[in-house]
């Protein structure tokens, strides 16, 4: 099959390439006829045209197509802030590619180099902060860039947040008042900014209500079903086990409801539980679940609207911003009361 070329579409039209250029490039502020205009782009229709990318990224030094490293595609919380920002990158006129690292920092690290070379617009990266190096490279060579979910104190650049300390105290805080004094906190990967702000908040909301500040009551290192659920039953078998736990991560929640029901024991009436959960599920369960819910599109548009500033103005150098976006607690009926017998 014959490619088409701009040259070919001059020749049927009667004008000079530059000018079929300007005209299918969509430029209004040019003085050409609506009659030629019209013609050429009717020609260009028929002749099915389709305007050669490769050349137009080499002309612009643009390739209008930006990667999304996220950990873990199937995780609600990841792929919903996935999709909003496919829509705002669809609607900007970007291909957006989505590559899913596993917590992998040598998976990141060889997705990153790869774009690189490719000669990608910009990044929006979810890191595994097992390593500094490649994201410091993003700023020694100016490729724009934002973190969302996590980010590096020692490193300044565009980070959208959640409101991770005052979230994880919120829920602590909830649970005090309904006179639970033994809380338990399910936390994640340690290693990992949001969980230990998310700690933070916690630590801060147990001295402050004087609860019982237990280091057998944080535990975990995992995000997965079973960290869960092994964290749970761990914390369910302490000589003196919590009444209430808050688990920080979506397949955490699933893991320790489901060691909680191999207790045989029932929410909320032996033990309340609030999750870090995004999902749809958590207020359809048998007992709808108390949730800290995250605003997934806003932290996906403005990751994306960060990117794109910063990609236009072409200046690395811009002043970078810290966006902390405020999460809910949602309540349900796996929270109540301390019953008076728990104490």
């Amino acid at each position: 099959m014959t490619t088409v070329t701009l040259k070919d579409i001059a020749k049927l039209a009667g004008v000079h390439p530059s000018t079929v250029s300007k005209i299918l490039s969509g430029k209004e502020n040019i003085q050409i006829s609506d009659g030629t205009r019209k013609k050429v782009q009717t020609i260009a229709q028929e002749l099915d045209y389709r305007p050669n990318q490769l050349a137009q990224a080499f002309r612009l030094k643009k390739t209008f197509t930006i990667a999304l490293i996220i950990p873990e595609i199937s995780n609600s919380f990841f792929s919903g802030i996935a999709k909003s920002i496919e829509k705002e990158s669809y609607q900007a006129g970007y291909n957006l590619v989505v590559c899913n690292t596993e917590e992998n920092s040598e998976k990141e690290e060889k997705y990153i180099n790869n774009f690189i070379s490719r000669g990608i617009d910009g990044f929006i990266i979810v890191p595994s902060q097992k390593s500094t190096d490649h994201i410091k490279n993003l700023i020694k060579r100016k490729i724009p860039f934002v973190l969302v979910d996590r980010s590096f104190p020692s490193i300044q650049t565009n980070t959208v947040v959640s409101d991770n300390v005052i979230s994880a105290y919120k829920c602590t805080k909830y649970l005090s008042e309904l006179g639970h004094k033994r809380i338990a906190f399910i936390r994640g990967i340690n290693e990992l900014s949001t969980i230990r702000l998310r700690l933070e908040g916690y630590l801060k909301a147990v001295k402050e209500f004087n609860l019982d500040q237990d280091s057998e009551l944080i535990c975990g290192n995992g995000f997965t079903l079973e960290s869960g659920r092994n964290s749970t039953k761990e914390v369910l078998s302490l000589e003196k086990p919590p009444t209430a736990l808050i688990v920080s991560g979506n397949m955490l929640t699933i893991g320790a409801i489901k060691a909680i029901m191999e207790k045989k024991l029932t929410i909320p009436n032996d033990i309340s539980i609030i999750g870090y959960v995004d999902d749809d599920w958590a207020s359809c369960a048998i007992t709808p679940l108390t949730v800290i819910s995250h605003q997934l599109k806003y932290i996906g548009k403005k990751s994306f609207s960060l990117l794109l500033e910063q990609i236009k103005s072409g200046d690395i150098d811009i002043p970078v911003s810290r966006v902390e976006i405020e999460s809910k607690l949602i309540i349900r009926d796996s929270t109540a009361q301390l019953d008076e017998n728990l104490k």
